[in-house]
C-alpha cells in the first residue's frame, strides 16, 4: 500500500508541481489550499505524512502542526519555509516536526526529508508491532500463569496430605482444605498447638531444622485430630525463599500413614507371635531332652522313680506343645493370659529339671534360694509364658558361663525367689562373661544377639514381652567379666488382669 501524503500550500502551482513529483515517486497524494481545510482532510484520510507550508492565511503551518500532533501524534509533518522563516522552521522541530525544507524546493533535499519521515514511520510501526506482540506475549504468559496458579492452588487444596505454610514462629499462615477439615482453621495457631496441644515446639521439630539449614527434613509423630482421634503422620519440610534468597517460610507436608503403620504392626505382631511360639517349642524340646535324660538314667540305674519323673516331664511337654500348636491354628487372635495359681517351688524345680542336663554337662554349680515345698507359696501366672521367659534367661546364663575362657574359674548360676508386699521376684544370676554396656542397652531388642549365628535374638525379646503381659518388669544388671543378673518382678496378685 502506497504511503499517503497530504500536501498543504496556498499556492496552487506548488501544489500541482510538487504533487506530480510526489506521485511519480510512488506516493498517494492529497492536497489542501489552507491549514483549516488540510486539518479536515487529516481527520478524514489519516495521511502518513503531512507536507505543509508555514506561511498560509488563516490556520498557518505551525498551527496545523500543533493540531495534527495533538490529535494524531503518529503522523509525521515536514515543514516548507522560505529563507526568512528559518527560525520558525527550527522551532517547529521542537514541536516534533520530522524535518523542514526551504523554497525553492530541491528534489534531493525533499527526498532526504521524506526518507527521514518514512524511517520514523517504519520504526514506529515496528515498535508498535513489537509492542503488540509483547503485549500479546505478556497476556498469554499472564493467562498461563493464572492457569498454573489455579492448578497449583487446586493441587494444594485437593492434596490428600496435610499442607501448611509456617513462619519462623511456627504460626500457620496458610493451610490446605484437608488440613482445615481435620484440624480446623483457627487464626494465628502454631503447629505444635494444633497437632499435639503443646505450649512449646516439639523436640526434633523438622520445621525448626529447615529454618536453621534450609534443607528438607523428615519426621514421624502421632497427632490428634479435631474429632479427638489419633493419627500417625510422616512429615516432610521444604524451605520457601524470599526475593533476597533468605528463608521466609517453611512448607510442611504431612501424610497420614496410620493404615500403613497398622498393617506393619499387624504383620510384625503376626511374625512375632509365630516366632514366640517357635521359640517356646524350642524350650520345650529342651525340656524333652531333660525328660529323656531322666528316663535313660533311670533305665541304666534300674531306678524307676527317675523313669517316672522323666516320663512325667515328657508328658507335660507334649501337652504344652499340643497347646502351642493350637495357638498356631488360632494365631490371628490375641492369646489372653491363662492365669492360674502356680507353686513357686514346683515352677523353679521344673525349670531346673529342664536345664539340668546342660548345667551338669557344662560343669556349672547350681545354687537355689527358693521357698521350701512346705511353704506352698503360689503366684498367679500364665505358667507357659513365664516359664518360657525364665527358661530363655537361664539358657543365656548357661551360655554366658560356657563362654568364659578362664577354665580355672568356678562357674555357678544362682536362682532366687523373693517376695515383697506387692511383688514376686525371680532372680537368675551367673558369674559368666558378663555383658558389654552397649549390649545391655539393646539386649531386649528384637533380633539383637551377641552370640553371632548361634543366637536368634528372640529369647530375651519374648521374655520381656511375656513379663509385660503379666504387668511386670524385667531388669538386668551386669559387669563385664564378673556377673550378670536378671530380675523378673510381677505383681503377687494378678488375677484381675
Amino acid at each position: 500500500m502506497a504511503t499517503k501524503i497530504l500536501l498543504v500550500d496556498d499556492e496552487a502551482g506548488i501544489r500541482k508541481v510538487l504533487g506530480i513529483a510526489l506521485a511519480d515517486a510512488g506516493y498517494e497524494v492529497h492536497t489542501a489550499e489552507d491549514g483549516s481545510t488540510g486539518f479536515d482532510l487529516v481527520k478524514k484520510i489519516r495521511p502518513d505524512i503531512v507536507l505543509t507550508d508555514i506561511r498560509m492565511p488563516g490556520m498557518d503551518g505551525i498551527a496545523l502542526l500543533k493540531a495534527v500532533k495533538q490529535a494524531f501524534a503518529e503522523i509525521e509533518v515536514i515543514m516548507i519555509t522560505g529563507h526568512g522563516d528559518l527560525k520558525i522552521a527550527i522551532e517547529s522541530l521542537k514541536m516534533d516536526a520530522v524535518d523542514f525544507i526551504t523554497k525553492p524546493i530541491n528534489n534531493d533535499i525533499l527526498e532526504i526529508a521524506l526518507k527521514r519521515a518514512n524511517d520514523r514511520i517504519t520504526t514506529r510501526r515496528q515498535l508498535d508491532r513489537y509492542t503488540r506482540n509483547l503485549e500479546t506475549l505478556v497476556e498469554e504468559k499472564t493467562r498461563k500463569l493464572a492457569e498454573s496458579e489455579k492448578r497449583y492452588v487446586q493441587l494444594f487444596n485437593e492434596s490428600p496430605s496435610f499442607i501448611t505454610i509456617q513462619d519462623k514462629n511456627f504460626q500457620i499462615i496458610e493451610s490446605n482444605n484437608r488440613f482445615k477439615e481435620q484440624f480446623g482453621d483457627a487464626p494465628h495457631m502454631c503447629c505444635y498447638q494444633v497437632y499435639r496441644q503443646h505450649t512449646t515446639p516439639c523436640d526434633n521439630c523438622p520445621v525448626q531444622k529447615t529454618f536453621a539449614d534450609g534443607r528438607s527434613h523428615n519426621a514421624e509423630m502421632d497427632v490428634t485430630l479435631q474429632n479427638g482421634s489419633t493419627r500417625h503422620l510422616f512429615i516432610q519440610t521444604s524451605a520457601i525463599l524470599d526475593e533476597h534468597g533468605d528463608i521466609s517460610h517453611v512448607m510442611e507436608m504431612s501424610t497420614d500413614v496410620t493404615v500403613i503403620q497398622q498393617l506393619q504392626d499387624h504383620l510384625a505382631a503376626l511374625g512375632l507371635h509365630i516366632s514366640s511360639i517357635s521359640h517356646g517349642i524350642k524350650g520345650m524340646l529342651t525340656g524333652l531332652d531333660g525328660g529323656d535324660y531322666l528316663i535313660r538314667s533311670g533305665l541304666e540305674r534300674h531306678d524307676f522313680s527317675l523313669v517316672s519323673d522323666g516320663w512325667e516331664i515328657v508328658k507335660e511337654k507334649i501337652s504344652m506343645i499340643r497347646q502351642m500348636v493350637l495357638d498356631i491354628l488360632f494365631h490371628s487372635k490375641d492369646r489372653p493370659l491363662d492365669l492360674q495359681p502356680v507353686s513357686v517351688f514346683d515352677f523353679i524345680q521344673e525349670l531346673v529339671t529342664t536345664m539340668d542336663p546342660r548345667i551338669k554337662k557344662a560343669g556349672i554349680e547350681l545354687v537355689l534360694d527358693i521357698p521350701k515345698p512346705s511353704a506352698d507359696i503360689r503366684v498367679m501366672m500364665d505358667r507357659t509364658l513365664l516359664f518360657a521367659a525364665c527358661l530363655a534367661i537361664l539358657e543365656n546364663a548357661v551360655d554366658a558361663c560356657v563362654s568364659v575362657r578362664d577354665r580355672k574359674k568356678k562357674l555357678n548360676i544362682r536362682i532366687q525367689a523373693a517376695f515383697t508386699q506387692n511383688q514376686a521376684l525371680f532372680k537368675i544370676r551367673d558369674n559368666g562373661k558378663g555383658l558389654d554396656r552397649n549390649y545391655q542397652k539393646e539386649i531386649f531388642s528384637l533380633f539383637y544377639s551377641d552370640k553371632g549365628n548361634k543366637g536368634t535374638g528372640l529369647g530375651l525379646f519374648i521374655a520381656q514381652r511375656s513379663v509385660k503381659q503379666h504387668q511386670g518388669v524385667i531388669h538386668i544388671d551386669s559387669v563385664p567379666g564378673e556377673f550378670t543378673e536378671f530380675t523378673i518382678a510381677i505383681p503377687k496378685k494378678t488375677s484381675d488382669i
